[in-house]
């Protein structure tokens, strides 16, 4: 068997010819993110309204899946010009109110820039502390059995050393500095137009750092080992407090107070007896509840990134309770 560093290994698993991001059934297939959570649209109509607010005229959903967000958005506001990129072709049945990218495209306005549950599949570099107290690169193989290789590169013990630092034989952690790359590029294609970089994952700071690393893996809706092989996704959680300093001016806040704050919550009872209406407002009031669960979707971390005055005024109003 050939081992290679996790990070290789792990872009080949997801994004290679036979990756898991391009089998046919899609993430879908497999878990369960908010998208798919919101039913109804609340979601994608929380995040229209805050495109509204912070002066944008178009949404760029990076990481798109099969577009199911950004069907929610494009139906809650149809003035947005919607667009979704991912590693696929367009899906079959894709409305046509969601324009389809493989590749990032420039904004040619001001745009509410997406990254929901993206960096926590930008592969990473994975290190672990040998018995003599060092840090060495992961090596793993198709299989996922693994070795210890080489010690980190610089820039990468650098990001270790201010982010996450080791030190018990052991200790494992996932480098967070790809991750903050592919972010800083991502910002940066907002630099003419303006707009709102919105990061939004499952994720960690200094003070709740996982002493063994979060690799995981996810397949057919359960957590499996993490294999290279691309039958399951490979994701680890994200070191948001890195991401939020990555570029100037970067605010983090839960899922839960950021949607409270664009004005998610439990519908009010409707009148009369109506049974269907009954219905309505118990589904409804479920899809409210696991989305600001704090044990749950409500825990997750967005970090936004404000680019150009009328962004960065506008996202300090609509948040200012908050920040």
């Amino acid at each position: 068997m050939t081992y290679q560093p996790w990070q290789e290994a792990w872009q080949e698993a997801l994004y290679g010819p036979r990756g898991f991001y391009r089998r046919p059934e899609g993430p879908a297939g497999h878990f369960r993110t908010a998208a798919h959570a919101s039913s109804s649209g609340l979601l994608g109509r929380a995040l229209a309204r805050l495109a509204r607010q912070t002066g944008c005229t178009g949404v760029l959903d990076v990481g798109a899946g099969r577009g199911e967000l950004a069907v929610q958005i494009a139906a809650a506001d149809p003035s947005l010009t919607v667009t979704a990129v991912d590693v696929t072709d367009r899906p079959a049945g894709l409305t046509a109110a969601v324009e389809w990218c493989t590749d990032v495209p420039d904004p040619t306005g001001p745009t509410l820039l997406l990254g929901w549950e993206l960096l926590d599949v930008v592969p990473t570099t994975v290190l672990e502390v040998d018995d003599a107290g060092l840090a060495r690169v992961v090596l793993v193989d198709e299989t996922g059995r693994e070795r210890l290789g080489p010690p980190p590169r610089p820039d990468e013990r650098a990001w270790c050393t201010r982010w996450w630092p080791l030190a018990e034989p052991g200790a494992r952690a996932e480098v967070g500095l790809t991750r903050d790359l592919v972010w800083c590029a991502l910002v940066d294609r907002l630099a003419r137009h303006g707009g709102l970089a919105l990061a939004v994952d499952y994720g960690h700071d200094a003070a709740t750092r996982p002493p063994g690393g979060s690799l995981a893996g996810y397949a057919r809706g359960r957590q499996v080992v993490p294999v290279p092989d691309g039958g399951c996704d490979v994701t680890a959680s994200v070191a948001l407090d890195s991401v939020a300093a990555a570029r100037p001016g970067g605010l983090r806040l839960d899922q839960a107070a950021a949607l409270r704050a664009l004005g998610v919550s439990a519908p009010a009872a409707p009148p009369g007896n109506d049974p269907v209406a009954r219905l309505w407002r118990l589904s409804a009031a479920g899809e409210v509840a696991e989305l600001l669960d704090p044990h749950g979707l409500g825990s997750f971390g967005w970090v936004l990134h404000p680019v150009g005055e009328q962004a960065k005024e506008s996202l300090a109003w609509t948040f200012r309770t908050l920040s």
